[in-house]
Parts: C-alpha cells; sequence; structure tokens
C-alpha cells in the first residue's frame, strides 16, 4: 500500500493571504505545518508567510524550537492583556 503524494500549492494568491491574515490574528496558536495542511501550501510557504506576519505584528513567536514555531494571534495576545 503506497501514500498518496499530496502536491501543495508553492505561490499564495492575494485572497488566499487576506483569509490567512484575519485567521491568524484571532488564533490562539498557529503553526507552519497546521496552516500548510489547512491551506494547503507548502510548510516552506507557511513558516515564511508567518515570519512576514510576525514582523507586521498580526503574530507573536511564543514558543519552539528549529523544526518548529508556535505563534499566537496578536489580537488573542491582546485581549488576555486587557
Amino acid at each position: 500500500m503506497s501514500a498518496e503524494k499530496v502536491v501543495r500549492d508553492i505561490e499564495l494568491k492575494p485572497q488566499l493571504v487576506d483569509q490567512i491574515r484575519k485567521e491568524v490574528a484571532r488564533s490562539s496558536y498557529v503553526t507552519p505545518q497546521s496552516l500548510a495542511m489547512k491551506y494547503n501550501i507548502r510548510v516552506s510557504v507557511a513558516r515564511r508567510l508567518l515570519r512576514e506576519l510576525e514582523r507586521e505584528g498580526l503574530v507573536l513567536y511564543v514558543d519552539g524550537n528549529s523544526r518548529i514555531r508556535i505563534y499566537m494571534g496578536a489580537k488573542v495576545r491582546a485581549g488576555k492583556e486587557g
């Protein structure tokens, strides 16, 4: 029995980026792997997008290591503090 190979998108369409921005800003946690699975994109693309969103202040780095990084939506963090 062989596993099916999943072909994931390399490029992000602008409307998909907008949808991801809205979702991750209010997510209690998000990882590159969870984004890749949900939106059928490559993990490397999700990783790059999350780094960009971190620079923009939409997500905050919470914890991780060289293999996985865990982020939290900035709106969730603001809600917990306020």
